[in-house]
């Protein structure tokens, strides 16, 4: 259950701090006194989406916590486990904060988690009936999501879905396969291309090598005279050379000093030019043996460089690539070859998880349709304990022809409000306070059947009033004798139904307006049930009507002794 909450910096709340216990606690104030606030707040600890318009004026930030305890091996449980996060002591805290410029951040039991998880977590915690949930109750949709929920059957549901996604997925590898097997032109042209390609029989760096002798074949006659000419300059026999020159100078390094540390410096680096100049020559020559005058060559070389050029720009790719690109379209004509293969197996496999989907789906059929009559029956009891003594309400199934995440049926509810009247849509039927009544009958019955330990009701007696308002409060307070529920609500026949009681106010201070949450002692239950009576003026009157409300209750067995 929910045991706290707090709030800082919130809209028109500063600073909001409240204990909570099991039971039926209300919620009640005058119109724009920020009930809802409290409401809002919580929802947005439970990952509801926010922006920066709720951060109180002024400040940089908000934060909200929300702390709740729950049972081990309940649901909350089992998924904070699933989750790696602790949680001996049986308690979880939800922390929400937003910032002023708008982004926020959310945290389970102090780890960050994202809005989603939040948000999952929360489902199993909290379950929220808002005020306008009838209006919902227009969409067929809800019909069938409401009868789910009353018939406690997740795993048929979870069964449904998975052979669902199964049979999407396999349909799609299907179609994606039957598009292939259908383009024999492409086959044939992979066909002619990987045998094209192959018979150029290009070997791994055979285009570089090509580039190369092609660079020496083409430039060798200007390698070959170059190299000469730096032979000569090197070592000529009938000019002046560098070898000569060096020679000549270690022939006058002799006539110096030799016990001079500079001469001999200048001997030791003449002596290594000497052998560099020798080892040099040899080199030259080493070079001038591998050029070659070959016309013939290299027109042989530069024919295969063309036609490997040709090719890549038939093919659109760079000449580097043509031995990667046989390789694409091996792959992609094997894949071809075998789709007529995988296309039979696959069909196989479709065919099967149609027949699994079908009877997992008519399970599930099968379940909702025996829910439905208890479901009817239910319903029909409770609207007909709020003021409409002669409604009731069926269910209604129509097959669907294609295949649906949730199964293979369109739940509907047709009602009859009044005697001689045939079961129609809630749309043509019902009014709004009727529409309003069934809505608030039908979430009373499912949260019975729900597992979630915290209910809220925001208003949902929006419509009703006096005896069925009275009658609304008890069944309230029967579910707050099995759960925590939280009730917001303007009634005074439902608030006087409450274990707890908070009366929500606004205040002016410092020319900054403030909302604050109190809890109502006995003898202020009767003052605030009297004012939800009578208005702005408390009379002995309604100080009265407000008593007796309140020892109706009691006499009800409504409020322990």
């Amino acid at each position: 259950m929910l045991t706290s909450l707090r709030i800082e910096n919130f809209a028109i709340v500063s600073t909001l701090e409240l204990d909570f216990a099991h039971g039926m606690t209300a919620f009640t104030g005058e119109t724009g006194a920020g009930k809802s606030i409290m409401i809002d707040a919580l929802m947005l600890a439970l990952g509801g989406r926010a922006d920066a318009s709720v951060v109180r004026s002024g400040a940089d930030k908000c934060e909200i916590y929300a702390s709740f305890t729950f049972d081990k091996g309940s649901q909350p449980a089992d998924w904070l486990s699933l989750h790696q996060l602790a949680h001996g002591e049986g308690e979880v805290v939800l922390r929400r904060i937003v910032f002023a410029e708008g982004r926020s951040k959310s945290y389970i039991n102090g780890e960050p988690f994202p809005l989603q998880k939040v948000k999952e977590l929360s489902e199993l915690l909290v379950d929220i009936h808002g005020q306008h949930q009838h209006q919902r109750l227009l969409e067929h949709a809800t019909h069938r999501l409401q009868l789910d929920q009353y018939s406690n059957h997740q795993s048929l549901l979870d069964e449904v879905h998975r052979h669902y996604r199964q049979c999407q997925q396999i349909k799609h590898d299907l179609d994606a396969l039957q598009h292939q097997a259908s383009t024999h032109e492409r086959l044939s042209l992979l066909q002619y291309q990987i045998e094209e390609l192959t018979e150029l029989s290009l070997q791994d760096g055979e285009l570089q090598a090509l580039h190369q002798e092609h660079q020496f074949l083409h430039h060798a006659r200007e390698y070959l005279e170059t190299t000469q000419a730096i032979t000569q300059l090197l070592s000529a026999d009938d000019a002046p050379n560098v070898s000569q020159s060096l020679n000549q100078v270690l022939q006058r390094l002799a006539l110096l000093p030799q016990d001079n540390r500079h001469i001999q410096n200048v001997m030791e680096l003449i002596n290594s030019a000497v052998i560099q100049c020798d080892e040099a020559l040899d080199e030259m020559s080493a070079f001038a043996t591998h050029i070659q005058l070959d016309p013939e060559r290299l027109q042989v070389v530069e024919h295969r460089m063309s036609h490997l050029h040709q090719m890549a720009r038939k093919y659109h790719v760079d000449a580097s690539q043509l031995s990667e690109l046989v390789v694409e379209l091996q792959q992609e004509l094997e894949t071809l070859q075998s789709a007529k293969i995988n296309q039979a197996k696959l069909q196989k496999d479709y065919e099967q998880h149609v027949q699994a989907y079908q009877d997992a789906a008519m399970q599930l059929r099968s379940s909702r349709q025996s829910n439905a009559i208890q479901l009817a029956e239910d319903i029909s009891a409770t609207i007909r304990q709020l003021g409409m003594p002669k409604g009731y309400i069926h269910v209604e199934f129509t097959p669907l022809e294609r295949m649906q995440a949730h199964g293979l049926d369109k739940v509907e509810y047709k009602v009859c409000t009044n005697p001689g009247m045939e079961p129609d849509t809630l749309a043509k039927i019902a009014s709004g306070g009727e529409l309003s009544r069934i809505s608030l009958a039908i979430q009373m019955i499912a949260a019975k059947r729900g597992a979630t330990p915290t209910l809220l009701f925001d208003e949902v007696d929006v419509g009703i009033g006096g005896a069925t308002a009275a009658l609304v409060g008890q069944l309230l307070r029967q579910l707050g004798d099995r759960l925590q529920l939280f009730c917001v609500t303007h009634q005074p026949q439902v608030a006087s139904c409450a274990h707890h009681h908070f009366r929500v106010e606004k205040y002016v201070e410092k020319e900054h307006t403030f909302s604050r949450v109190i809890q109502l002692a006995d003898s202020d239950k009767v003052e605030e049930i009297a004012r939800m009576l009578g208005g702005l003026t408390i009379t002995e009157q309604t100080l009265s009507h407000a008593h007796e409300l309140l020892m109706q209750s009691h006499l009800l067995g409504l409020h322990p002794a």
